[in-house]
Formats: C-alpha cells, sequence, structure tokens
C-alpha cells in the first residue's frame, strides 16, 4: 500500500441521534479516527493523506463546526467525546488509533479515558485542556484578532506556505487557514464558558495505558508548549515531540517533521530525526 491508496477518499454522512455528521473516508488498514481542533474540517489534507498510507483515516467534522452553533445537546467536552463514540458505534469500528489536535485533542483524552479499550494508539497535538498554571492557555474570547494571530502562528506575516508541490506566498492574516482558527476559537469559547482547563482531566489522564505520541509546536501561543511536557509526564507509555518554528498547527506550518514523526510512532519505528524536533521519551 502506498500514497496512491491514502490519497483517495470519500465524502461521507452518517446519522448519530439526531445529529448528521459528515466526515471524510480514505486510507486502507487499522482504522484511525482523527479529530480536528481550531484548524477546522473541510478538506482531504496532506496529513489525512499521510495518515492514509498506514491507516484507514475517518476524519469526522465535530457537530457545530458547520454552521458555527454547538447543537444544544452538547454541552461539555464529554458530550462530545461520548458523540465521537456513537460516531464510531455508528459506521461499524471498534478499535481505532486516535488523533486529536487543538479542541480535538482534548476530545480525545476524555475519549480515551472514557473507553480505554477503543484506543489502540493515542496521539496528541498541541492539546488543550490540560490544568498548568504555571503556563495556562489562552484566553480565547479576550483575544483580538491581531493577538490571535501571534499566539496561533509562528510567522504571522507574509510567508511562503509549503504545500505537496512547492509553495506559495500567502499572508497568514488574510490567509484560509487564519479565517478557520479565528471561527472556530468563537465555536469553543461559546462551548468551555472561561473553562480552559479541566483539572479532573488532568489527573485521569494517568490512567491512559494505550501508547502515546504528543506533539507540539514550539512557539504556540494558544497552549504552550508546556502543557505537551505535562502530559508527557502523567501518561505512563508517552513520547514527548517539540517542533521548532511551529506555532498550533505544527501540521501545516512544519508539514514533513510533523508527518515523519506521527507515520513513525503508528508503524513502531524509531528512527533519527530532523534538528527541528527535540523528542523526550
Amino acid at each position: 500500500m502506498g500514497a496512491g491508496y491514502a490519497s483517495q477518499f470519500t465524502r461521507n454522512t452518517v446519522k448519530v441521534g439526531d445529529l448528521t455528521i459528515p466526515y471524510f473516508k480514505g486510507g486502507r488498514g487499522q482504522p484511525l479516527l482523527y479529530l480536528h481542533g481550531l484548524s477546522g474540517w473541510g478538506r482531504w489534507e496532506s496529513y489525512h493523506i499521510a495518515f492514509g498510507i498506514t491507516n484507514l483515516v475517518y476524519a469526522p467534522q465535530l457537530p457545530g463546526w458547520q454552521d458555527g452553533q454547538v447543537p444544544a445537546g452538547i454541552t461539555s467536552v464529554r458530550d462530545y467525546a461520548r458523540v465521537m463514540v456513537q460516531f464510531l458505534d455508528a459506521v461499524g469500528v471498534g478499535t481505532v488509533d486516535l488523533v486529536g489536535h487543538s479542541f480535538g485533542g482534548w476530545v480525545a483524552l476524555a475519549l480515551t479515558v472514557e473507553q480505554p479499550a477503543r484506543v489502540s494508539r493515542l496521539v496528541l497535538v498541541d492539546t488543550m485542556g490540560l490544568h498548568a498554571p504555571e503556563a495556562p492557555a489562552a484566553t480565547l474570547e479576550a483575544m483580538g484578532e491581531e493577538a490571535f494571530l501571534r499566539a496561533a502562528f509562528a510567522q504571522s506575516g507574509v510567508v511562503v506556505v509549503r504545500g505537496d508541490f512547492g509553495g506559495v506566498v500567502e499572508d497568514m492574516r488574510k490567509g484560509q487557514e487564519f479565517d478557520k482558527q479565528w471561527k472556530s476559537r468563537a465555536i469553543v469559547a461559546k462551548l468551555v464558558r472561561g473553562h480552559y482547563a479541566a483539572p479532573e482531566l488532568t489527573q485521569e489522564v494517568r490512567t491512559i495505558t494505550a501508547d502515546t505520541l504528543i506533539v507540539w509546536g514550539r512557539e504556540d501561543g494558544i497552549v504552550p508548549w508546556q502543557h505537551g511536557e505535562m502530559l508527557a509526564a502523567a501518561i505512563p507509555h508517552a513520547k514527548f515531540a517539540v517542533i521548532a518554528e511551529a506555532g498550533h498547527t505544527p501540521m501545516r506550518e512544519k508539514r514533513e517533521t510533523f508527518q515523519r514523526l506521527v507515520h513513525n510512532f503508528l508503524i513502531g519505528q524509531e528512527e533519527e530525526l530532523e534538528r527541528d524536533a527535540m523528542v523526550k521519551v
């Protein structure tokens, strides 16, 4: 199996109770559930393709992200976790490799704590929800656009955004990625109502037994990298990788390094990494 299989995907929907959840499906192998964060949903991304080389990827859109309105029945991160368990049941999937980014990482933590038998391997990327008083997460509703831009991205001006076939010049402030994260910020802020730390979950993660990879952008100003270090210390079988010159979305800002880290973890391969990734075991 190669990148050809991984690049093929379908757009699907499934009923979960009263909710209709759209999702991407692509790749082949062990099922992998990818939960998006502030970067949102809407395209089959290059990191989905990378996951699809080793796994059959399911990438749902979290309820509320389509129209900016969180459904009335969802009032907490744990509610999102339960909906995602129901999603897996609806698509006929049992045990998964689970990857969560940002808010999706928070949901992934809650899902793993509540349903440990459903998770084979766990990847957490710049994950929200940890109680870290010495390095608190940003209060999203208090941030203006410029402050959010500087916090979310390692480079916030005009940059060359690297793609699969070269790169294009983009003004980050006017780009699609900023727009998606800014809109997602409002959804998360409305849901958590100022409570960006879950002290009980911070303790419960110690019960996670799945092999875990934690990846963080060193320049993340939304959720500081110290949160990843705390998670790695709390989860028994965890590795921690910090990627230099990356902010809240290392899968975009340091695409090759991120994909290599996760790919090696998913296939159980140890390999020396580029200088821009520092790994702690």
